[in-house]
């Protein structure tokens, strides 16, 4: 161990300051073991922004982004990657290598030129089929022989969806750690529902995310919009469907009552939240594993609905701190949205036990449970 601390490479396809929920988690799980002073970090990544190797130093921890020759799907890719991240191992020297997936490849990679040192995956995902036949055909293709080799060299596997984990891949489950996802309770704190009745969505904006649910929820907001016509729908992202989604809301007739507020961070996203009167995860697929976005949200004293797939049922209790509907179903989204907007009292009750279950998914508690997993494995590597 380099002087006496245990040096940790955190690897991800995608880093901070990029936006998302894989994205915020890695950056900010890396964050608060940096600052803890039990572990000394650096990180891997792709050089979203750019087309060159760069390197760079954020929060104490060195940033290592590496060059991305093609993308498919949402997967950045560069054949030169094992022979760059060997290297990189070879400077950092790390004594436990932390990948984050499902984006493939770059995890794969890293852990295969890891070889002896220890590898811990946390995977954020359920299925990560999006219901577009070509992509899905190399979806499962990656899944069936990839995903599976990386779960048997993971020496632990952290999984944000408990359900997924125990039903695709039981045979890993003596090494099988379920820790959820955090929050921030120094930034998120729950403050008054406002006069206004803004619903939100929070989240990517892009075409191969479309199981994120955008479409079922505006075509959800034309029929609230119709029978509350003071509802206004505030969309808080990027991605490349922006325009796309635009039209669709002209299209439907509510483009004056819906509000893309593109991607926010820090205080404008707390503020985002802090507007809402109900906050929506309308995602359609398994891919949906444990939202941060809702628990923020409940962390900022607001009512959640989410649909019944993926880690969302973790995060809601149906009628305790959220709603459930089926996924795919406008209607039923609908039905949702108006019964938590035309009843105050159902609204404040959801949105306060939401509130105070948050208080169970704060940073420091989760960082400590990772913190413990990495020592008990570094203390079997030095035996």
């Amino acid at each position: 161990m380099n002087n006496n601390i245990p040096h940790i490479t955190v690897v991800a396809a995608y880093f901070y300051p990029k936006i998302g929920g894989l994205e915020n988690y890695a950056y900010l799980l890396a964050k608060k073991l940096q600052e803890s002073g039990r572990y000394k970090l650096s990180i891997i990544t792709s050089n979203y922004a750019g087309s060159d190797y760069h390197k760079e130093v954020i929060d104490g921890m060195t940033v290592h982004r590496l060059p991305i020759l093609l993308k498919v799907s949402n997967t950045p890719i560069n054949l030169s990657w094992y022979w760059r991240v060997k290297r990189i191992y070879a400077i950092e020297k790390p004594d436990l290598v932390h990948v984050h997936s499902p984006v493939p490849y770059l995890p794969d990679v890293a852990a295969l030129a890891a070889k002896d040192i220890p590898v811990v995956l946390t995977f954020h995902s359920g299925s990560m089929l999006k219901g577009i036949w070509h992509i899905d055909t190399l979806i499962a293709l990656y899944e069936k022989i990839f995903l599976r080799k990386l779960f048997s060299r993971a020496n632990a596997v952290v999984a944000i969806s408990r359900e997924y984990a125990r039903r695709v891949f039981p045979q890993f489950e003596n090494k099988t750690y379920f820790i959820p996802t955090g929050v921030d309770l120094k930034r998120f704190t729950k403050t008054p529902l406002p006069e206004t009745e803004v619903v939100t969505y929070v989240g990517r904006i892009e075409h191969h995310s479309r199981w994120k649910g955008i479409e079922e929820l505006i075509q959800a907001m034309a029929i609230v919009i119709k029978d509350r016509p003071q509802v206004s729908l505030e969309i808080v992202g990027g991605g490349d469907a922006l325009e796309h989604y635009r039209e669709r809301v002209a299209a439907l007739g509510i483009a004056e009552s819906v509000k893309f507020s593109g991607p926010q961070i820090g205080a404008n996203l707390v503020e985002a939240y802090q507007r809402s009167s109900v906050v929506v995860l309308p995602s359609t697929s398994d891919a949906e594993a444990f939202s941060i976005v809702l628990v923020e949200a409940m962390a900022s004293g607001r009512p959640i609905i989410g649909t019944s797939i993926g880690g969302t049922p973790q995060v809601i209790e149906h009628g305790k701190n959220g709603l459930l509907i089926p996924p795919k179903d406008p209607k039923k989204l609908a039905e949702a949205i108006l019964a938590v907007l035309s009843d105050k009292s159902l609204a404040v009750s959801l949105a306060d036990t939401g509130a105070q279950k948050a208080q169970s998914f704060s940073w420091d508690t989760q960082a400590d449970k990772y913190a413990d997993l990495f020592e008990t494995l570094l203390k079997k590597t030095n035996v």
